[in-house]
């Protein structure tokens, strides 16, 4: 990881239950145009391969930001609240308790469920919703979470 923003901001005592980063889907458009930009390069149009040199600097530009984007974004559950880390340039965070989650969801397209990554959804009590996108296994991340509240939830204690 390029930074370690939850480990550096538990609490104490605070232990980590789950862990999940952005999935590596994020890659597929640099990837693409990776292929492109190979493809303009190698074909005996002049026109194609000088507009490969642009493309070239707008892959790298795309990767690097990927990149960036895949090593400092942390996702985490933990046995008092929900940690949540993406972005470089702009960054995006929250740090919500478990009181005060209402629901939490996720989403995923027919591809996103053959890959496994998805949208979560975070609700709070005070009508949140913090959106985390493309995150590795948002279905095990919804479960644990649901499962980690059930068990704090007060009709459960006897």
């Amino acid at each position: 990881m390029l930074f370690n923003y939850i480990s550096k901001n538990l609490l104490p005592d605070e232990k980590i239950l789950f862990r999940t980063k952005k999935h590596w889907i994020i890659f597929l458009i640099p990837t693409f145009l990776t292929i492109m930009t190979v493809f303009f390069f190698l074909n005996d149009n002049p026109i194609l391969i000088k507009m490969s040199y642009a493309l070239a600097i707008i892959t790298i530009l795309h990767w690097g930001n990927q990149l960036l984007l895949y090593c400092a974004s942390e996702f985490a559950i933990t046995d008092k609240r929900v940690m949540m880390r993406e972005g470089f340039f702009y960054r995006h965070t929250n740090e919500t308790r478990l009181s005060s989650i209402a629901n939490v969801g996720a989403t995923q397209s027919l591809l996103a469920q053959v890959l496994q990554y998805g949208t979560v959804f975070i609700n709070t009590f005070g009508g949140e919703t913090d959106a985390f996108t493309e995150l590795d296994q948002p279905i095990v991340f919804q479960k644990k979470l649901q499962e980690l509240l059930y068990s704090m939830s007060p009709e459960r204690k006897p």
